[in-house]
């Protein structure tokens, strides 16, 4: 609906500002998200002293992001510093909301909500799109359409928080001890956190350093093509994400027996991947043309490139949330650097000839290099061999399995 409502040339705008957006709230989050979620779950006790700790930082983190856009950032014409601040702040507190939900196993009401929100978003734009009005800018609270929907996203999150704050207090208020912090958590926090940080960085780079090429190498259309794909293959990452986030809290206590769950996750979203492949390879000459508008007829090809990186992605999603739970973060920082070395690298070279069909590729190849580190590594510690990840079991019974 965004790209539908912009256009092809203005939503790569936006979706550009938006990475640019998030690269600086995960800076700021220094990958306490994850903290909270390892701590939490180790040491329930310690949730109120932890939650204080973070109420913190996020004021800290506050200022720091409004300093930054004031002084050093021009978030560019069509987004207001105080409206780009808002965004920054709001992700950040949705990615800390969700940890706590993570920890205490509330899957369901965190995704439940965020459904919700994202509904009413979109109902909201497409009243913008069917009308041709918008209020946000008849009233002068956006000073453009870019603007108005980034405020629409932003009004989202922050409803979305007050109503994720309200629910886990009345949830949890029998078992959330009084306290208040102290140094010793902040400073396991913040020594958990590091490492992990600086995985999320480069992840981050993983995923969005391609659009810097494709920006400079190629044109408006194509850039904006690219970027829908990024954004598909971000949809088709979403499950394994809810996957994670489940794996991630139940790892951190779990016995050695656990991680052969990871490889029935693993044989699952194998066979879901194949499913996808065979609708992209039908319906993807059309369908996508149909949905976004005649200037993407790129997108096809796009995820054609990078469709084996998808699934490369949505695997290492799954290993990473149980080395996070084992506290084995190295193995997964050295395969995070490994990938974007190799995604820079062929950037660098192929897509000032090539195009974003070699950003594509290329994001295939590096993903794949990166999945192979990491299964290495979890073959090695738990004695499951890749045969038992990737292929079918008849005795596998995936309804039943998924729902126990």
């Amino acid at each position: 609906m965004i790209v539908r409502l912009l256009g092809a040339a203005a939503s790569a705008d936006l979706f550009y500002a938006l990475a640019l957006f998030t690269l600086i709230s995960t800076f700021l989050r220094f990958g306490l998200e994850n903290g909270i979620v390892f701590y939490t779950s180790k040491y329930p006790e310690w949730t109120r002293k932890i939650g204080y700790f973070i109420f913190a930082i996020s004021i800290f983190q506050v200022l720091v992001s409004f300093f930054l856009f004031k002084y050093f950032i021009y978030p560019g014409m069509f987004y207001s510093t105080v409206w780009s601040v808002a965004f920054i702040s709001s992700s950040t507190l949705i990615f800390y909301a969700t940890a706590f939900y993570q920890s205490k196993k509330m899957f369901v009401s965190i995704n439940v909500t965020g459904a919700v929100i994202a509904l009413l978003q979109t109902v909201l734009l497409a009243m913008f799109y069917f009308s041709g009005r918008n209020l946000f800018i008849h009233y002068g609270i956006a000073k453009n359409i870019n603007e108005a929907v980034l405020i629409v996203l932003t009004g989202g999150a922050m409803f979305q928080l007050i109503i994720l704050y309200i629910y886990f207090k009345k949830a949890n208020s029998n078992t959330l001890q009084r306290g208040k912090p102290n140094g010793s958590i902040a400073k396991s926090m913040f020594r958990y956190s590091f490492v992990n940080f600086v995985a999320t960085v480069l992840m981050f780079l993983v995923m969005r350093a391609d659009f810097y090429f494709v920006e400079r190498y190629c044109n408006e259309i194509t850039l904006a093509n690219y970027v829908q794909v990024a954004k598909i293959g971000q949809m088709a990452l979403v499950f394994p994400g809810l996957l994670g986030g489940v794996i991630f809290p139940y790892t951190v206590n779990a016995e050695a027996g656990f991680a052969e769950k990871i490889s029935f996750f693993c044989r699952l979203l194998t066979l879901i991947f194949i499913v996808l492949f065979i609708g992209l390879f039908i319906f993807g000459k059309f369908i996508f043309t149909i949905l976004l508008g005649a200037d993407f007829s790129l997108v096809y090809n796009g995820l054609c490139g990078s469709f084996t990186g998808i699934f490369c992605l949505a695997i290492n999603l799954i290993i990473i949330s149980y080395f996070e739970g084992k506290n084995k973060q190295a193995i997964i920082l050295w395969s995070v650097l490994f990938t974007l070395l190799v995604l820079l690298s062929g950037d660098y070279f192929f897509v000032p000839i090539y195009g974003y069909m070699a950003a594509a590729i290329v994001f295939s190849i590096a993903n794949l290099i990166g999945m192979i580190i990491l299964l290495a590594s979890f073959t090695r510690l738990t004695g499951i061999n890749l045969k038992q990840l990737f292929l079918l079991k008849k005795s596998d019974n995936f309804i039943f399995r998924f729902w126990q």
